[in-house]
């Protein structure tokens, strides 16, 4: 497994605080987020939301790319936003990677 940061964007009447039909989609992906992502062999590990950006980060653990995919696409997210998808690694991994001179 990877992790893979997953970067949405929406636009302002896309906002499920505006879109009622956003808004219903967002509340069944809610009650339904780890089923979904476990179909795919995914996990979800943290997310945040911009609410006047109307951006929204997700931490996802998935075997590939394509499976992160895939579940944004099954989730609904691709629907009404804009989406990229970037590998990742912790901080941690990150420092223990750097020469040590």
């Amino acid at each position: 497994m990877a992790l893979y940061m997953v970067s949405l964007e929406h636009a302002p009447e896309r906002c499920p605080g505006v879109d009622l039909g956003v808004r219903d989609r967002v509340l069944r992906m809610s009650a339904e987020l780890n089923e979904t992502l476990g179909n795919r062999g995914c996990e979800f590990r943290g997310g945040w939301v911009g609410k006047s950006s109307h951006q929204t980060w997700l931490i996802l653990d998935g075997p590939d790319a394509h499976a992160i995919d895939d579940a944004v696409i099954d989730m609904g997210l691709a629907t009404w936003n804009r989406t990229a998808i970037y590998p990742i690694i912790t901080m941690e991994e990150a420092f223990g990677g750097l020469p040590n001179d």
